[in-house]
Parts: structure tokens; sequence; C-alpha cells
């Protein structure tokens, strides 16, 4: 019986997931990040970025002197990280797809909490908003 009732949810698991996979935030994300991934430019951008900030951390991290220098170049970069358009989409898309998410986790977690508060009724109406 536990065999038929496991394999009951493992199917609806793979439906919701299917179901999450077709969104329109989902597919939106996917495309955005997908162009930021064939952009060559972008990628770029974010890699310079991304050593900077490790660099800077990893210096911190070791109480050792950050420039000046060091410092002006991470600000350069922010700068053209929050103006390149193709991460200005990626990002808006992923926070439409966390919100997704966060919405479909708490409408799962109101049944699985309904002893625990007595608020899990509210969390499930919150998440169907």
């Amino acid at each position: 019986m536990a065999d038929d009732t496991t394999q009951k949810l493992l199917d609806q698991a793979r439906a919701l997931g299917e179901a999450i996979a077709a969104h329109p935030s989902v597919q939106a994300w996917r495309q955005a990040a997908n162009a930021v991934a064939g952009d060559a430019d972008t990628r770029t951008l974010l890699g310079e970025y991304q050593h900077q900030a490790e660099r800077l951390r990893q210096l911190e991290a070791q109480m050792k002197p950050v420039e000046v220098a060091d410092k002006r170049k991470l600000a350069e970069l922010q700068d053209q990280v929050a103006g390149n358009t193709l991460i200005k989409q990626m990002m808006a898309a992923e926070t439409d797809y966390v919100s997704l998410m966060n919405r479909i986790n708490q409408a799962m977690a109101g049944p699985l909490n309904a002893g625990d508060s007595g608020t899990a009724g509210d969390t499930a109406q919150e998440a169907s908003a």
C-alpha cells in the first residue's frame, strides 16, 4: 500500500515539475539565462566582475589592504553589470521565477504545517494570491 501511495506522490511531483517548467515565468527565466550565456561580452563582464569581487573578498578575509584602484575597478564593473540589458532582463526574470517557487513551496507547506500553528490556511491562501 505504501508503494502505491509513494508512486502516486512521485507521479504528482513529476506532473508538478512539468507544469512548473511550462510556466511563463520559468520559460522567461530560461530564455534570459540562455541569452546571457550566449553573449560573449556579457559572459566576459560577469566573469571579470566575479573575479574582482572574489579578489577583494580574499584580501579582506586575509586582513590585507584593498587598494583604491581595486575598489574603483569593482565599482566600475558593478556599474557595467547594472547597466547591462541582458543581465537586467535575467535578474527580473529570476525575481519572477523565485517568487513563483516561493509561492509554490508555501502552498505545499500549508497542509504539512496544518497542525503546527493553525495558520496553514493563511499560508495557502497567500500562496494562491
